[in-house]
């Protein structure tokens, strides 16, 4: 699907956030300056978080809001190892929160198995090209909701 302006990008987070549940785990795949932040910014605004950012420095930020949100950002990672240096059984797999990953790929090997991937490709300074895969059940559900 194709987003155009970041109005766009917040109906959409509206109705992504919509179907997420506690214990989900969103893996967002782009390039730096995709919109991977801006979307989860969007999404913790419908759960009334009004104040997130980067966990670039932090690594993880917790938001508490309609729903518990753990935020990742996982770009500093040179070694999947590294993430046994913080608590990623309790972000990888929440039992009642939800957690959203930028950069996943880093920590390969210890990924949960069942996220929902969304690929987010700039096409140009404000359009973008959003992408949920089809290789996990919950991935496949949302993803389903998008197609009808």
């Amino acid at each position: 699907m194709i987003i155009k302006n970041l109005e766009e990008l917040k109906n959409f987070a509206d109705k992504f956030a919509s179907l997420l549940k506690e214990g989900d785990v969103v893996n967002l795949i782009g390039d730096m300056g995709a919109g991977k932040t801006t979307l989860t910014g969007y999404i913790c605004k419908y759960f009334h978080i009004d104040d997130s950012s980067s966990p670039t420095f932090a690594i993880v930020n917790i938001y508490d809001g309609d729903k518990k949100i753990y935020h990742l950002d996982l770009y500093r990672f040179d070694h999947p190892d590294d993430v046994l240096d913080i608590d990623f059984e309790e972000y990888f797999y929440p039992q009642d929160a939800i957690t959203i990953l930028e950069w996943a790929e880093n920590v390969e090997g210890y990924l949960p198995n069942d996220m929902i991937n969304l690929e987010i490709k700039k096409i140009d300074e404000t359009s973008r090209q959003l992408i949920i895969d089809n290789d996990t059940p919950r991935g496949s559900e949302i993803n389903e909701y998008f197609s009808n």
